[in-house]
Formats: structure tokens, C-alpha cells, sequence
């Protein structure tokens, strides 16, 4: 994430305010048909001209956006079907969002995964510690507890999450098929994804 971070500042100091297409393709490493796609779907704002030289001006902080969540969920911007050979519509639709279908065995290794990724945490955890550790706000976090969806236990007023239990609600159904899922926990999913090579 770190390296990530470090080139995002460089492509803003290259391109302080604004790039063209021709730059964006670049920038991305995409084709100039991928790129065109993008912007032309909406899912990079621009500014269209109408041009035939220099058409698209595109914010760099739009651009920085996209490789963000691209690297999170890169399915998602992938040209629908008949795009590259010519037979799209001028206006395409995004693929919905990164959620994750997966089998009793999937669910287990996604288990394992968290495991290792909260080997250092304490047996019991807070709920400030979950929240950092998953990327969501700490009343997300009290919301699963007091509703039961994940097991907590209530000492002094505050609430305490066994480990596993933490572990094993990050890794259900629910959390998966999650529309509001935080960033943080897509990278978890995009990187658990590589890890076992799942597609779905």
C-alpha cells in the first residue's frame, strides 16, 4: 500500500492538476481503447471537448481514484462485452461492485487468511481495534456486536471480541456480500483473491 501511496504522489507531481487521454494510458498502462472506454462510460470524469485534437481532460486526482479502486476491485472496469471490436453503445455501464461468492472450503482459507493477517492481535480485542485493524468505523463495529451478528462479550460497560469470532464474521457471507464494504477490507479481499487465485 506504501508503494502505492509514493507513486500516486509522483503522478501528481508530474501532473499537478489535469492530464489528456493520451496521458491517461500512459499513466495507466492500458491501451488508448481501454482508456477511451473509461472515460467515455463515465467511470473516469472528464471533461469532453468534442474535439478531434486533445478532446478529454481528466482531473489527476480522478485519475489517482480510479488505479486506487482499481487495484482493490480491477474487474470492475473492464469494457463490456463488444467494446474493443466496435459494436458498444457510445455509453457503457461499470460492473457492479467487488463482492465475493464463495464455498464452505473458500470461506475456511478465508479464515486462515485472517488468521494470519491478525497473528499479532490479542486473543480478546476491543472495538477499537477491530475497527482499525478492518477499516470500518467503531460504531459499525459496536453495531455488529449489540445486533448479535458477531459474538462480543460485555465487560465494564465495554465490548470484548474473541479473536476467532472476529475472524470468523470477517470471513462470512455477510461481510462478503457487503455493499458498503471499507476500503481496507477490499484490499483484504483483493489480496485473498491473488493468494488462492478465486474469480468469483
Amino acid at each position: 500500500m506504501k508503494n502505492l501511496e509514493a507513486h500516486f504522489k509522483e503522478i501528481k507531481k508530474q501532473y499537478p492538476k489535469t492530464m489528456s487521454k493520451d496521458q491517461l494510458y500512459r499513466v495507466a498502462h492500458i491501451s488508448k481503447a481501454t482508456a477511451l472506454y473509461l472515460l467515455q462510460s463515465g467511470a473516469i470524469p472528464c471533461k469532453d471537448t468534442g474535439k478531434k485534437t486533445r478532446r478529454y481532460t481528466i482531473k489527476t486526482d480522478d485519475v489517482i481514484e480510479y488505479l486506487r479502486q482499481r487495484e482493490i476491485c480491477p474487474e470492475k472496469y473492464k469494457a463490456s462485452e463488444g467494446w474493443y471490436a466496435g459494436t458498444a453503445g457510445a455509453k457503457k455501464t461499470i460492473a457492479p461492485s467487488c463482492w465475493i461468492t464463495l464455498t464452505p472450503e473458500q470461506t475456511k482459507k478465508f479464515e486462515l487468511f485472517f488468521e494470519a493477517e491478525m497473528k499479532e492481535m490479542a486473543d480478546l480485542i476491543t472495538i477499537e481495534e477491530l475497527a482499525v485493524f478492518a477499516g470500518y468505523k467503531s460504531t459499525s463495529v459496536v453495531n455488529w456486536c449489540s445486533s448479535k451478528k458477531m459474538k462480543a462479550f460485555k465487560i465494564g460497560g465495554k465490548y470484548f471480541i474473541p479473536k476467532e469470532c472476529a475472524i470468523k464474521y470477517l470471513a462470512s457471507a455477510a461481510m462478503c456480500r457487503n455493499p458498503q464494504q471499507s476500503y481496507r477490507y477490499k484490499l483484504f479481499v483483493t489480496e485473498f483473491r491473488k493468494q488462492y487465485n478465486i474469480k468469483s
